[in-house]
């Protein structure tokens, strides 16, 4: 059998670090020697920088942002990209102290009746009105490269600081 694709569903989760790093090793040796591609879904947002050219960020089931893997990280325009990427704990000290943690209100809503709308408005610091009528359409936002692709009706701008937010001051 020669694959093409191969999905990699958490395959370093509860492994200890040198493991992973071997693991991870084979896996681009393997990807070297045979020209595989992976889809390498995974919860630690920095073993995915590590491994992913691309990057695509779900929340409930649909797409909130995807693009390379650069942008996504350095530029999140998707509020709860920007959140999960606040949350991730950094290696570098000076790099943690300086950052600044999004936090979220309120609870997940049920993936079997998601809310109306953008699944995320119920925590998202940025929602309004709009955000619970119409589901926002996954589309290049000014200034991204057109790889970037953001679902979301009021994106998060360049230096926009999200932590200062808080709460929603919306009211929705």
């Amino acid at each position: 059998m020669r694959p093409k694709l191969i999905i990699c569903d958490e395959p370093v989760s509860a492994l200890d670090v040198s493991i992973q790093a071997q693991v991870l090793n084979l896996l681009a040796d393997l990807q070297d020697e045979f020209g595989l591609t992976y889809l390498f879904i995974a919860h630690d947002l920095e073993v995915v920088r590590h491994v992913s050219h691309a990057v695509s960020v779900m929340y409930l089931g649909r797409l909130a942002e995807a693009g390379p893997k650069d942008p996504v990280y350095e530029t999140p325009r998707h509020p709860y990209t920007a959140a999960l990427l606040s949350a991730a704990p950094a290696a570098d000290p000076e790099t943690s102290a300086g950052r600044q943690r999004i936090i979220l209100v309120g609870d997940v809503p049920s993936p079997i009746d998601p809310p109306s709308g953008c699944r995320f408005h119920p925590r998202c610091p940025k929602a309004q009105p709009l955000c619970s009528q119409q589901e926002p359409q996954l589309e290049v936002k000014a200034g991204d490269p057109v790889t970037h692709v953001t679902a979301c009706h009021f994106p998060v701008e360049a230096g926009e600081n999200l932590a200062a937010t808080g709460s929603r001051e919306s009211g929705i």
